[in-house]
């Protein structure tokens, strides 16, 4: 069973340890070593544990946002999942990206955490924004939007939205994912 609360805590305390949501910033105050170093058209990043050392391998044509939101899965794997990365990568290929697995899900979970702040985003759901809107401003895809606003629910909120998160989002993504300004 997935614990949100612990999700959210975990991401919380990190942006709070650190005074900031970048997840990029983060990786680096932890000692995460990222390397944009991925040429395949397969694989947005991976999470790598081996050696005491931890590891975030990037895809290298990956558009800002999507770096953004790559980095924040992997922050994820890194603080809810080590064990299971030692000696092993956690790979995120565009076709098997899904939150199928309870790791995975948790992973995007703790990036919702992480990169939207809990505070606008209730706002921002009260005031009447769309989840679209919500998504533009933040520079992240919709569904990331749905699960923040999904585990906030099961937090105590009551926040309706019109939509249930694509749990396969991130199969449609490549490197260039939103370049044409859509991030949908």
């Amino acid at each position: 069973m997935i614990d949100s609360l612990n999700l959210y805590r975990k991401a919380d305390r990190l942006a709070c340890r650190f005074g900031t949501s970048d997840p990029e910033a983060i990786a680096k105050s932890l000692g995460i070593a990222l390397f944009d170093n991925l040429n395949t058209n397969l694989l947005l990043g991976m999470y790598l544990y081996k050696w005491r050392n931890r590891m975030i391998f990037l895809n290298k044509d990956l558009e800002d946002h999507v770096r953004k939101c790559v980095i924040a899965h992997e922050l994820g794997h890194d603080q809810l999942h080590r064990g299971d990365a030692k000696d092993r990568a956690m790979q995120e290929y565009y076709s098997l990206f899904k939150m199928t697995s309870r790791m995975e899900y948790e992973a995007n979970a703790f990036a919702s955490h992480l990169i939207l702040d809990t505070r606008e985003t209730i706002d921002d759901i009260h005031q009447g924004a769309t989840v679209d809107e919500i998504a533009q401003k933040a520079g992240v895809d919709i569904n990331l939007v749905l699960i923040k606003a999904t585990e906030l629910n099961k937090l105590g909120y009551d926040l309706r939205t019109p939509l249930e998160a694509d749990g396969s989002f991130m199969k449609n993504l490549t490197p260039d994912y939103g370049k044409s300004g859509l991030l949908r």
